[in-house]
């Protein structure tokens, strides 16, 4: 059995989903990797920067310290020249300090006993003499060089020490502009740059990689890529913004879901679309063979009907006549024989009324069409079964518009009209009601007739229209597909329904309304 068609295109579509779906993330993660390797491109170009310029800091540093330590160390030793040839005074020694550029001048003579200052407190008195070394006070911003004197070499000179000074704060401005902290500073604030820092390696880091890895984080509250290089003792941070990549990456989601959501509506309808022209069609292939089996089933019914008809009715009308000769001349019958005479008739007649029923379901209707009152054939029909619902203690109620007219056969009308009459009137042998009412529904009008009493399931209600179904004992089974033949023949159409709550039948006939042609 093939596949429904809607099921295949629903089977496409979904594989399609799948394979978009399958799709987009791929592009996602290919994006992503195409990112981490700008990014650590990026980061590694910032890191080489970085790293020179720690080395050239590094270097700056020593050559400046250098400096310093020559030009004080010189200074040292022409001031130990100048107070070897006469002693400096107080306020000579700062007159020279500050004509040579020197913060100050401590000579340190007699071992220790003989200090001379100038000028007078740029020199903390806890600051001791340490021959050949360069020191730095951060607090007073100088370097602080000393060198000690010996005897021997100018006798003339008791052995001692020198200690000259340096103010350091134009040098401490330069170093601070080639620092490592100011070019991370610079850096830092960059178009695209988040952040850059050098942090202690902490101790439980692994041995780091030679290809540095990109995570991708947040901080402050902003997407960022970071990687991480190692420097000596410290590691570099590098954390690039990624905000253009979150866009894009939302841009991204955004054109997927919405080529989702139209591949979804587009493949649900197109699905719905053909689930409903196959419906369509299945129902009108059904359609089609009901019809053809219900052809099929009249044409054998007339073939059976015909061959009824000829070969039984004859037969039947003998044994008629011979039962009313046999009641009217046998006069010495007993009462017995007399019901089972008038029994028999019935049969008889029972047997022609149903051979009748068949030749005319089984036969076509030649119409004798003229304008009908639709009011006048209904209470022509209900005048006739009046007395029948007076003795069940049956209530009819009349609701008709008598403006209506239709085209139709007279005789077939008044039949279709006593077989639904006197369905309703039959179906209620204790008593109940029988409401027809007339209305017009735009160029149709519309007969309901309602009845209590209904004992038909829910499943049987289709079947009323089929050619011996009955639920009562002396039913033919074709009262009712014969009315809708007639309608039918009458470009109308019957239906019927059972309301479960209240267990009353519906029964509805539309049928065309007479339009006169135009007046010649």
């Amino acid at each position: 059995m093939n596949r429904p068609t809607w099921r295949s295109n629903l089977a496409i579509f979904i594989s399609l989903l799948l394979l978009v779906i399958g799709y987009f993330f791929w592009q996602e993660h290919q994006a992503l990797q195409r990112f981490r390797e700008q990014a650590r491109e990026h980061s590694m170009i910032l890191a080489a920067v970085v790293e020179r310029n720690i080395n050239n800091v590094i270097l700056s540093n020593k050559g400046l310290e250098n400096v310093i330590k020559r030009f004080l160390e010189n200074s040292a030793r022409f001031v130990g020249y100048l107070d070897a040839v006469e002693r400096f005074s107080e306020s000579e020694l700062a007159a020279f300090a500050g004509e040579s550029g020197l913060a100050g001048i401590k000579i340190i003579r007699r071992g220790g006993q003989e200090n001379l200052t100038g000028p007078p407190g740029w020199l903390p008195d806890t600051q001791g003499c340490s021959a050949g070394a360069l020191s730095s006070l951060p607090d007073r911003h100088l370097s602080v060089f000393s060198m000690q004197t010996a005897g021997e070499k100018t006798p003339s000179v008791e052995p001692g020490c020198i200690i000259v000074g340096l103010a350091t704060g134009e040098f401490e401005d330069l170093r601070e502009e080639v620092s490592v902290e100011r070019l991370l500073r610079l850096l830092g604030e960059l178009h695209g740059i988040a952040s850059i820092r050098l942090e202690p390696v902490p101790t439980h880091t692994e041995t780091a990689t030679p290809i540095p890895t990109v995570v991708l984080t947040r901080e402050n509250n902003r997407l960022v890529s970071k990687t991480i290089f190692p420097m000596g003792e410290k590691r570099l941070v590098v954390a690039l913004e990624a905000g253009d990549f979150s866009e894009r990456l939302q841009q991204m989601r955004r054109q997927f879901g919405i080529f989702v959501a139209f591949l979804i509506i587009s493949g649900t309808l197109s699905t719905w679309w053909l689930f409903r022209m196959q419906r369509l069609r299945v129902e009108q292939a059904r359609e089609f063979e009901r019809k053809l089996a219900r052809q099929h089933e009249e044409a054998a019914l007339g073939r059976a009907a015909e061959t009824i008809t000829h070969e039984m009715r004859n037969p039947l009308n003998a044994i008629g006549m011979g039962l009313q000769r046999l009641q009217i001349e046998a006069l010495n019958l007993g009462r017995d024989h007399l019901q089972l005479i008038l029994s028999m008739r019935e049969a008889v007649e029972r047997s022609n009324s149903i051979i009748s029923s068949l030749s005319r379901y089984t036969h076509s209707f030649d119409l004798a069409l003229e304008p009908l009152v639709v009011a006048d054939l209904i209470v022509r029909v209900m005048t006739l079964y009046q007395s029948l619902c007076d003795e069940r203690s049956i209530q009819a109620y009349l609701d008709l518009d008598n403006s209506l007219v239709v085209s139709g056969d007279k005789d077939l009308l008044g039949q279709l009209f006593e077989n639904v009459i006197k369905n309703g009137i039959e179906a209620q042998p204790d008593g109940g009601f029988l409401r027809i009412s007339l209305g017009r529904s735009g160029d149709h009008c519309e007969i309901v007739l309602v009845n209590a009493g209904c004992t038909l399931q829910a499943d049987e209600v289709e079947h009323v229209f089929e050619p011996y179904f009955t639920r009562k004992s002396k039913g033919t089974g074709l009262g009712l597909p014969i009315s809708r033949k007639i309608t039918e023949a009458h470009s109308g159409r019957c239906s019927c329904r059972v309301d479960r709550e209240s267990g009353h039948f519906y029964f509805s006939i539309v049928l065309p309304l007479f339009s006169p042609g135009p007046s010649v």
